[in-house]
């Protein structure tokens, strides 16, 4: 059976970077003729906006978010694709500051290559851990800080300090929306701010996503958050055996999509130093993770012409 990601072992690494860097510069060229110029004064630079994304998603892509290791590879093997590649930390900096513009990207190849159907009210909802430190050295961190900010892995028994990820996909697995809450925030408290802007949409959760109190607020704009009900509820709101069954089998497909996340894209190590760094590294890793619902066709017709 083909993979999604297969392409990033067994297709030519430059064309899968030509693809991606024509999908990311479509975009980014829709959203300036949309909202108006992205660098408002000073010259345009030599190294393109775009060619930065597409050298970031190489560097989460294929060298798990080593920057040093990729930028270095990059200018001894393939100079002439980015002839005008910039040092080490002008390229950070630069990366950086387009990290908001990244996520808009994101969603325009997103609604331009049809990945969610304008009529499909299904959603699944799920959270994935994002450590920034280790727990023991927490209290020395600068990213953040706070007691806001521990948290628990339940699912591997263990202590987390930093971020849970919650996100939303389609149920092929097509990343909607997503955010970060500190991991001291319960699940349950986070969905109402996810949901914030759907409206008309029926969401799978977990359990930890069992809210009552928000049913009447998302009720208002025809969301239906289906949840497992907690241990201490069931006997009011019972489930049947086969509904459960049912909910978990559909729910795979976001753990499946947070598995590609994780071991593919590396999402859980984002290698930032600061949280504008961190977020940034996260919105490149989720494009990257859009990019191939797309790029195994787009490879086909490449081959075929």
């Amino acid at each position: 059976m083909t993979g999604m990601t297969d392409f990033i072992t067994t297709a030519r690494w430059v064309d899968v970077w030509t693809i991606w860097f024509v999908l990311v510069d479509d975009a980014y060229q829709a959203l300036e003729r949309r909202h108006g110029r992205w660098r408002r004064t000073g010259p345009p630079p030599r190294f393109h906006d775009s060619e930065v994304i597409t050298v970031a998603l190489i560097i989460d892509t294929w060298f798990h978010g080593h920057e040093a290791l990729g930028l270095s590879f990059l200018r001894q093997y393939h100079r002439h694709l980015f002839p005008h590649l910039p040092p080490d930390g002008w390229f950070n900096q630069r990366r950086t500051r387009l990290g908001p513009l990244i996520e808009q990207i994101r969603q325009v190849i997103t609604r331009q290559y049809g990945l969610i159907a304008a009529d499909d009210p299904d959603r699944l909802i799920d959270s994935a851990p994002i450590p920034v430190a280790t727990y023991q050295r927490a209290g020395d961190n600068r990213t953040v800080n706070g007691s806001a900010y521990f948290g628990i892995m339940s699912s591997r028994r263990a202590k987390l300090f930093g971020f849970r990820m919650h996100l939303t996909t389609t149920t092929r697995g097509v990343v909607e929306t997503w955010l970060l809450a500190p991991a001291g925030m319960h699940d349950s408290q986070v969905m109402p701010v996810v949901l914030e802007g759907a409206s008309k949409r029926v969401v799978l959760g977990d359990g930890a996503y069992h809210n009552p109190t928000a049913a009447p607020v998302l009720a208002a704009r025809q969301v239906v958050v289906h949840a497992p009900p907690r241990r201490d509820s069931r006997k009011r709101e019972p489930w049947s055996d086969e509904l459960r069954r049912w909910v978990g089998k559909v729910r795979r497909r976001i753990e499946t999509a947070l598995s590609v996340l994780t071991t593919v894209f590396n999402v859980e190590c984002p290698h930032a130093r600061s949280l504008r760094g961190l977020v940034c590294r996260i919105s490149t890793r989720i494009l990257a993770y859009t990019l191939s619902f797309i790029t195994g066709a787009l490879l086909a017709q490449l081959i075929e012409s």
